[in-house]
């Protein structure tokens, strides 16, 4: 009789090929970090781009912080749904993932028109007072923690082969 921690487990053979499921946690970080390549950069940069072209309008940045951040939502938002379709995950999973990505961007989406229109006001008004500081701490939370369940790239699988020395000590008659 074998003894075994499991019910359904079968005894390992030498030189036999097993199928194990792993993360792959860089690429999984690389995502996160970098799946949307340089559109923050551009978000940021466009309130000097818009002062050098339109000097001392107004309603030049304000615009600017409407229409901006609406068109990275929507690269952003095809750009992360083929991340999402090209992951190990099921299709349940793609579908939660996609509503985690919908807030996550929304809550970038609200980020980038406040940045963009802070390039207008006093230094440090954004981050005035500890309300401040704890919204914001919210608001990137909340856009990090949706992000990492939308960007999960799955399990994938692979193929090893397994050497086992003493087969034979583990099975008891």
């Amino acid at each position: 009789m074998r003894l075994s921690y499991f019910a359904n487990e079968q005894p390992f053979q030498r030189g036999r090929t097993m199928t194990i499921q792993r993360v792959n946690y860089l690429s999984w970080l690389l995502k996160l970090v970098a799946w949307d390549g340089v559109i923050p950069v551009v978000v940021l940069l466009m309130p000097t781009v818009v002062d050098q072209l339109f000097p001392n309008r107004r309603g030049a940045m304000e615009f600017t912080a409407v229409t901006v951040p609406i068109f990275a939502f929507f690269i952003r938002f095809f750009v992360a749904k083929r991340h999402i379709f090209s992951n190990q995950c099921t299709g349940l999973v793609r579908g939660l993932q996609l509503i985690a990505l919908c807030l996550a961007i929304l809550v970038l989406l609200l980020i980038d028109s406040l940045m963009i229109l802070a390039h207008g006001m006093a230094k440090r008004a954004m981050f005035a007072t500890n309300t401040d500081l704890v919204v914001w701490a919210v608001l990137i939370a909340l856009y990090f923690t949706c992000m990492a369940f939308a960007m999960f790239p799955g399990r994938t699988e692979v193929l090893t082969t397994v050497e086992w020395r003493d087969v034979d000590s583990l099975s008891h008659n």
